[in-house]
């Protein structure tokens, strides 16, 4: 693989793991290609474009920022408690309302075994 600059985006675990996944059908990965490959099988419980749509709609509504967005959809917490902790470095005051309509959003995908290939 080339060793040039490539754009920098955030991506979800799962859609790192699809596109890691690509790439290894069309050539080996590098070490830490496979390490990362690894840790996103274990890890990513829905498919991309579920996570994108819930990254995309905290964004959005909530106006929550990339990194917070990011990070629910990655660890998809298990209680309204854990998705306090990680929205309290959020500059804007959410009511406990909102934070249950968060946690709706991601209820459905929590109890969700980590996907495999």
């Amino acid at each position: 693989m080339p060793k040039h600059g490539l754009d920098k985006k955030p991506l979800t675990i799962s859609e790192a793991m699809r596109i890691l996944q690509e790439r290894s059908e069309e050539s080996e990965l590098s070490y830490w290609q496979r390490v990362a490959f690894e840790h996103a099988m274990q890890n990513a419980r829905i498919e991309p474009e579920e996570s994108r749509k819930i990254v995309e709609r905290l964004m959005k509504k909530y106006k929550l920022s990339e990194l917070s967005s990011y990070t629910i959809a990655n660890i998809l917490p298990p209680s309204t408690e854990e998705l306090k902790d990680l929205l309290s470095k959020e500059p804007q005051m959410l009511t406990d309302s909102d934070i249950n309509e968060i946690f709706d959003i991601i209820k459905p995908f929590i109890d969700r075994e980590p996907k495999s290939i």
